[in-house]
């Protein structure tokens, strides 16, 4: 990083590439699980990204300040079975394949107690579905969410969003990998034990400390729930 590109006026780890240095020398390290907030806090949120929830153990891949976890999840979660009172996820499931979706969701369903609620977000790949559809009449007038951006060589089609939400990035650590509608979520969270499976709406939901939905998410997102008996 060149010198002149530092400022004064902002911490050092507030930098991308400080950020992309630590982060390997930080992620999977147990001393992580030995603070103080991690060991006390009743609720978990899984691929938090740059979210921050006070009463949350913010828990991500990419370290950044704020970060009190950061760990891949593929490796499973480093918590003890019956941990947490909830858990919530919000735009991260569909990052993964579909075996390793489930593997991710079984430990979720691990580290909660009995009582506990998982929250789980995702992309609505339904809406998706069912707005091109619609988008097959020419009279149809409505629109996927940000279709504005979905432009490609001047081109403008409904496939381009149908895209956009399921492939584009797909092999980049930001790529989507497993598209979701509630049928398939609600069954592979039946499958590895949760009761009480329930489609929500934003902002609505059975604990209230786990209603953190990011509003500029409401457009396209499912919102799923389900307890541990």
């Amino acid at each position: 990083m060149p010198l002149s590109t530092l400022s004064l006026k902002r911490s050092l780890l507030s930098y991308a590439k400080v950020q992309a240095f630590l982060g390997p020398l930080i992620r999977n390290r147990s001393f992580q699980l030995r603070r103080k907030r991690v060991i006390e806090a009743s609720y978990l949120e899984v691929g938090c990204g740059q979210n921050y929830h006070s009463h949350f153990v913010h828990l991500d891949y990419l370290w950044h300040p704020g970060i009190d976890v950061c760990w891949d999840i593929t490796r499973g979660l480093p918590f003890a079975a019956g941990t947490f009172k909830g858990v919530f996820s919000e735009h991260c499931l569909e990052h993964f394949s579909l075996p390793a979706a489930l593997f991710n969701l079984r430990e979720i369903y691990r580290v909660l107690a009995p009582g506990g609620t998982a929250r789980i977000v995702v992309p609505d790949g339904g809406l998706y579905l069912q707005i091109y559809s619609d988008r097959l009449n020419p009279a149809a007038e409505i629109n996927f969410p940000y279709e504005e951006s979905d432009v490609f060589e001047d081109i403008r089609t409904p496939m381009l969003s149908v895209n956009r939400i399921f492939y584009v990035d797909r092999d980049s650590l930001f790529g989507h990998r497993t598209l979701y509608d509630f049928p398939l979520l609600a069954a592979l969270m039946t499958k590895v034990g949760f009761v009480n499976v329930q489609k929500c709406k934003f902002g609505k939901g059975r604990d209230p400390q786990l209603l953190v939905d990011a509003a500029g998410r409401r457009i396209e997102s499912l919102y799923v729930e389900g307890s541990v008996v």
